[in-house]
């Protein structure tokens, strides 16, 4: 693996991470998906997006902006590698409450730690949980935003990560045995940003942390949430939506950036 500026990802993270077990693995999950925003800015705009290290380390770590799921996990991934936490990837079928998934499209990590194997993902950008998960258990897992539980899926032997809620289980995604190399995510990413069934190239999606909020946005649409409380609006220019991105969130854009992304999004609002 590329050499990795541990001290950096510490920066970005404003956490030292030194873990010892999976409490430390944790706390660097959590610290991570509170810091570092999921964003698809690049796909919807139609920039190229790196798929190798030095390249998302200089976009995240250097210029600070966000990432969705290969970009995030990549990073989780070396700062894990880095400290010597045994670590695969996975790529996952993504299923948002279906029953079935659909092509390999996120990808998450696996660690082997105390004797267990643990689901790592700081890239998923949905309702996933902010710490890891027990791959192998079959009972309720416990996260500090919610109570999530995973099942063997025996038509597609995938193991679904599910959230648990008050009208039952929400899927997530599932995650298969099969090795993952590096040609596959980046076939995978390819697919993502360019593919018509994709939603990345057509709708601006962003999840990420304001202290204690967690703010969720698909295209003009923003939801915010603290304490089991939810709130949903609806922007109306693009300063707000810049407020919102530079300024709650913390994603540095250049000049001109938020006015391209709100443009695009009201395009294929009117394509629609």
């Amino acid at each position: 693996m590329t050499a990795f500026d541990i001290t950096a990802y510490q920066d970005r993270l404003g956490l030292e991470v030194a873990p010892d077990g999976i409490e430390g693995v944790a706390r660097l999950q959590e610290a991570h998906i509170r810091s570092i925003p999921f964003e698809n800015i690049d796909a919807l705009l139609g920039r190229p997006i790196a798929t190798d290290l030095p390249a998302i380390a200089n976009k995240m770590l250097g210029a600070r902006r966000g990432g969705w799921c290969f970009e995030q996990n990549a990073l989780l991934e070396a700062a894990l590698a880095s400290i010597d936490v045994p670590v695969e990837r996975r790529l996952a079928r993504v299923r948002m409450g279906e029953d079935a998934g659909g092509p390999r499209s996120h990808i998450a990590l696996v660690c082997l730690l105390e004797g267990q194997r643990w689901l790592v993902d700081a890239g998923f950008g949905g309702p996933a949980p902010l710490t890891p998960l027990q791959l192998d258990s079959s009972g309720r897992q416990e996260a500090p935003n919610g109570t999530y539980v995973i099942h063997t899926d025996t038509a597609t032997n995938e193991r679904v990560i599910s959230m648990v809620g008050a009208d039952g289980n929400f899927s997530l995604y599932g995650v298969d045995e099969a090795h993952v190399t590096d040609p596959d995510i980046v076939a995978a990413s390819f697919v993502c940003a360019s593919w018509p069934g994709s939603p990345f190239p057509s709708h601006l999606m962003v999840n990420g942390y304001d202290g204690g909020t967690r703010i969720g946005i698909f295209d003009r649409s923003v939801t915010f949430e603290q304490d089991q409380r939810r709130e949903k609006v609806e922007l109306e220019t693009a300063q707000a939506l810049g407020d919102i991105l530079i300024g709650r969130l913390g994603i540095a854009l250049e000049d001109g950036v938020v006015d391209a992304i709100w443009s695009r999004v009201a395009a294929e609002e009117a394509a629609a």
